[in-house]
């Protein structure tokens, strides 16, 4: 059996996506041993809601770039799996998670004509730029050529009514 690598390489591979069970296979340790050297960092999986609100965003957000975090913790990006997290009734949204989510609900309807979009290849990635008639009521600017999710998913993704209680296009 070998060992684990750094606790920089391995939230290196947390960021990257990779489960437990990835990295004890590529490292031929038990997934208990990545599972505790996590906790020990204070690395903990994301709940269920937190997973399916990550799938729904369409883009390949560069997360990773000189061994730091990039885009992925962005503003705007983080709002957006927030808003997606209170519209799939996550209750483990913490108070500020939640003020954060509304917040960019709130950004959502005083722009209705805005849509989130993203270039990876730009430093901040994450902008807001005019609807175009393409983005039909989503409220991120699809990537061409990305399959779309689910109806019942997508609709997560569609411009809240003004008045909703909780937002968003889930009705």
């Amino acid at each position: 059996m070998t060992s684990l690598p750094s606790n920089s390489e391995l939230k290196k591979l947390h960021l990257q996506g990779f489960s437990d069970e990835e990295i004890a296979e590529r490292y031929q340790v038990t997934r208990q041993a990545v599972n505790k050297r996590m906790v020990s960092m204070d690395i903990r999986r994301k709940p269920t809601i937190a997973t399916k609100a990550n799938s729904l965003i369409p883009w390949d957000v560069k997360t990773v770039q000189y061994g730091g975090g990039t885009h992925h913790t962005a503003y705007p990006l983080e709002g957006l799996k927030l808003y997606l997290r209170k519209l799939m009734g996550d209750e483990s949204l913490t108070s500020r998670q939640q003020a954060d989510a509304g917040r960019f609900e709130r950004r959502l309807l005083k722009n209705p004509h805005l849509v989130l979009d993203y270039n990876r290849d730009t430093e901040k990635g994450f902008f807001w730029r005019d609807r175009c008639p393409e983005d039909a009521d989503l409220i991120v600017a699809w990537p061409e050529g990305k399959a779309k999710p689910p109806v019942e998913d997508l609709n997560l993704l569609k411009m809240p009514a003004a008045g909703d209680a909780g937002g968003g296009g889930a009705a």
